[in-house]
């Protein structure tokens, strides 16, 4: 059965009418996503975009595509006001949260090094320079977003934002002028990494964009650890060891807290500034997210 969501659109996708049965596969505050079957006995995803959401089928167009990424290919795109919906190809049954696995894990570190490596080798080949600066987070934007923190009601004069106000400049400094530019998924979780066999296709580009940082392999490594308990050596390890380019252990580690550090400023600000509205419950991520903030400022000292 269509959902309410969907059935805004029903008049414009005329694929709808083809369809047989509807499969729910995720349903949250600002997507949701059915596998449908049609008559034919084909298969398509269906996804529903709301809000910031609703930017992934230009994300795919303007990144993923022209950076020649592994993706699902979109077959139509439909948008309202303040949504969207794509059809997309049924790229697999299950993902890495569904089906956990050690192995899989370190495929998914694998995959993360060579679509970046990928995407760093195309950026500026493939990609006009002012989509480049659209969807590029710099060091003055993460910087903004740690100042908004600061200011924000519900962290004002936090100690640990304080601290990062001492060391985040020069650490994103050294990072950008260190690193290359490349594609960062932003929710490079269990979630989002459907399984293909042996390997892995990351799935969701909806918050994707450019920055040298490494917080998609932050999350890996957390969630690696919590659903088979792989070691946090094997991640990077097995990152490492697909890179094109010299990586030493003790860089790699450096690049990774650095990493987490974006992803955490990036996210909390979406949070305090709106997401906890957004996603009922959010609220209690944020101690823990500051937690994990403060432990990797340590790590840096």
């Amino acid at each position: 059965m269509i959902s309410e969501r969907l059935s805004a659109y029903y008049t414009r996708i005329p694929l709808l009418t083809e369809v047989t049965e509807w499969s729910l596969l995720r349903k949250w505050a600002l997507s949701e996503v059915h596998r449908i079957t049609l008559k034919s006995g084909e298969t398509r995803i269906l996804k529903w975009g709301g809000k910031e959401m609703a930017q992934e089928a230009a994300i795919y167009r303007r990144l993923v595509k022209p950076l020649q990424i592994s993706a699902p290919r979109i077959f139509d795109y439909f948008e309202s006001e303040n949504s969207a919906v794509m059809i997309m190809e049924d790229a697999g049954q299950h993902n890495l949260e569904q089906q956990p696995s050690p192995e899989l894990f370190l495929e998914a570190a694998r995959e993360l090094a060579r679509f970046r490596d990928k995407a760093t080798n195309n950026v500026e080949k493939n990609i006009a320079s002012e989509i480049i600066r659209l969807y590029t987070v710099s060091t003055a934007d993460f910087l903004a977003l740690a100042n908004d923190l600061l200011r924000s009601p519900r962290l004002s004069g936090n100690v640990t934002l304080i601290r990062l106000q001492d060391t985040f400049s020069y650490q994103l400094n050294k990072l950008y002028h260190t690193q290359p530019l490349t594609l960062v998924h932003h929710d490079y979780h269990a979630k989002n990494l459907l399984i293909q066999g042996t390997r892995i296709m990351p799935i969701d580009w909806s918050i994707a964009y450019i920055s040298p940082h490494l917080g998609d392999l932050y999350c890996l490594i957390d969630e690696a650890q919590a659903y088979s308990n792989v070691p946090r050596e094997a991640m990077l390890s097995a990152f490492r060891n697909e890179v094109r380019h010299d990586l030493t252990l003790d860089h790699l580690e450096w690049q990774v807290n650095i990493g987490g550090i974006c992803w955490l400023v990036k996210t909390l600000k979406w949070l305090v500034y709106g997401g906890t509205d957004t996603i009922p419950g959010s609220e209690a991520w944020i101690p823990d997210l500051m937690n994990e903030l403060e432990n990797l400022l340590i790590k840096l000292d």
